[in-house]
């Protein structure tokens, strides 16, 4: 049956009859029309492989023209007698389109931090991650992992310059999920690990810290001000206790037993990764007392923005920023003034350390040191608390440099 080719007027005036019909072409091409007066263009083939009769969907009219639609047709005219089938084609093409999108920066990102997760990463580096994510994301969220090269990379992230951390923590994530990217298959290698030679070292300056003298001035200053409480009661609870400003803002209920007067701290929510018992002195338990009258959920310290959470991590910092001290103290100053204290009153260097859950680079040490000095740590806890409560009345306590002796093993 001779079909008689259609025309570029019968095509655009085609109207619905009420139901589905088609205007043929020849060659396998049709004009598929909807009931509704929907038009598409259809190619009618036998399968080289099976001979069953099939249909492939060209597009719809008018984004595909009479001519666009015959140019096709041929195009799928010799796939098929070249022995390819166009459905399939046209399936393995989607799959391809799926799998690069499976391979976006942002689903190799989300992926990346749940493997975070699941390793028990700490809550302030989940949440110093996702920070630093939303950055990243601005710049890459559709972007496939095989399109990222260092030189777009490089122009992207010089806007940071002004901001080093920020742009060291990019540099240092980035390449951490570029790097996962490899060792998942995704990628071969990673075209970023040099791009971090592109942008000057951040300068390492120790943390803002204060001179002992200036300690009464600083906490009469801090209890002074008007802050959230809790707020306040952290900042106090972390310098009485030592231990990194995150685990006293994250401390929970939980974790006190107020009959043996220490504090468990689990490995979940400790940078070494080891859990750390901290015994606590008669100072810091007058602390939590005062937290109590704010019990509002599991956090010692909550938030009084947020149900159930506890103080943002820049809680204590802001409130420091609003004293004579800005730029003068960071919260975790406070350990290094503990262990400068510490030291020139004579205590035993290894229980200084562990006090502040410091990790030695000795192995060996860190396995005998484990579970040692917790009686000699709570004599050491108890005179710092000393050491503070006489500076919040405006006294410093004079070093002896005597204890190492009664601390000795």
């Amino acid at each position: 049956m001779i079909v008689r080719p259609l025309t570029s007027v019968e095509v655009k005036s085609a109207k619905a009859q009420g139901k589905d019909f088609s205007l043929h072409d020849g060659f396998g091409l049709l004009l598929y029309i909807t009931s509704r007066g929907g038009k598409s263009w259809r190619f009618r083939y036998v399968h080289p492989v099976t001979k069953k009769r099939q249909t492939y969907t060209i597009g719809r009219y008018p984004e595909f023209t009479l001519s666009e639609a015959r140019e096709e047709r041929s195009k799928l005219r010799r796939m098929v007698a070249r022995g390819i089938d166009p459905n399939e084609v046209k399936k393995d093409a989607r799959n391809e389109q799926r799998k690069m999108y499976a391979q976006s920066f942002q689903a190799v990102a989300d992926e990346w931090l749940k493997i975070k997760i699941k390793e028990g990463a700490r809550s302030n580096t989940l949440e110093s991650h996702n920070v630093t994510l939303k950055h990243l994301s601005t710049i890459f969220r559709h972007t496939t992992v095989h399109k990222i090269n260092a030189a777009d990379t490089i122009q992207a992230f010089k806007p940071f310059r002004e901001r080093p951390s920020t742009l060291t923590k990019m540099v240092i994530t980035i390449n951490a999920i570029m790097d996962y990217a490899v060792n998942i298959g995704v990628i071969e290698h990673n075209p970023l690990s040099k791009i971090g030679k592109a942008f000057p070292a951040e300068k390492n300056e120790p943390r803002a810290t204060l001179q002992k003298e200036r300690l009464p001035e600083f906490l009469s200053a801090w209890n002074e001000l008007s802050l959230w409480e809790p707020s306040k009661l952290a900042l106090l609870f972390q310098i009485i206790t030592m231990v990194r400003p995150s685990e006293a803002g994250g401390a929970l209920w939980n974790e006190i037993d107020f009959d043996n007067s220490i504090w468990q701290i689990p490995a979940s929510r400790m940078k070494g990764k080891r859990p750390h018992v901290v015994p606590l002195s008669s100072q810091a338990i007058n602390v939590l007392k005062e937290a109590e009258k704010w019990k509002r959920c599991d956090y010692v310290f909550p938030s009084w923005r947020k149900e159930n959470k506890p103080i943002s991590r820049c809680a204590t910092q802001a409130g420091i920023h609003k004293t004579s001290f800005k730029g003068l103290i960071v919260p975790h100053g406070f350990r290094a003034l503990a262990s400068t204290v510490l030291n020139d009153e004579g205590f035993n260097p290894d229980v200084i350390e562990a006090a502040l859950a410091h990790k030695s680079a000795d192995a060996i040490r860190n396995v005998y040191n484990r579970s040692d000095y917790l009686e000699k740590r709570r004599v050491l806890m108890q005179w710092w608390g000393d050491f503070i409560e006489a500076a919040e009345r405006g006294e410093i306590l004079e070093t002896s440099g005597d204890k190492g002796l009664r601390l000795v093993v």
